[in-house]
């Protein structure tokens, strides 16, 4: 795999994630939390960043893309620690029960065992593994 296509792959991951996140708000209603806009922050400039970039073949943008990853990456880590119950919920995020950042939302229906182990956070964790995956690869020096 050449690095434009890591490039684009890494653009169609961020916008895939940042598409997802407005359909769970704004189609099926679920109300983010404190942290989820907190990675929201992160993503919707990765979406718009890393397709101007794939389009134009700008590999340094990577300066730019993975510190903004690796941030919304730990927020993500953060969220899901507290949903495992590892570290203390945030007061902020009880600030407002119906958008707790402890909310199992049931994304895959109702009654899906799937609920309790691919959650939102989850998935917003695995997109920002994926990017920081995609954007890592070793630059190659030319001559």
């Amino acid at each position: 795999m050449t690095r434009d296509n890591r490039l684009y792959l890494a653009w169609v991951v961020a916008l895939a994630a940042t598409l997802g996140s407005l359909y769970f708000s704004e189609l099926r209603g679920f109300r983010p939390c404190i942290l989820c806009w907190y990675q929201r922050v992160a993503m919707y400039p990765l979406s718009v960043l890393l397709g101007i970039a794939a389009l134009g073949g700008d590999l340094g943008v990577r300066r730019y893309v993975l510190p903004l990853s690796v941030i919304g990456w730990l927020v993500a880590l953060y969220q899901n620690l507290e949903t495992w119950g590892v570290v203390p919920t945030l007061r902020g995020c009880t600030a407002d029960p119906s958008a707790s950042c402890g909310t199992p939302w049931p994304v895959w229906g109702a009654n899906s065992p799937l609920n309790t182990v691919i959650t939102i956070p989850v998935l917003a964790m695995i997109a920002f593994t994926l990017i920081i995956g995609l954007l890592s690869w070793r630059r190659s020096r030319t001559l």
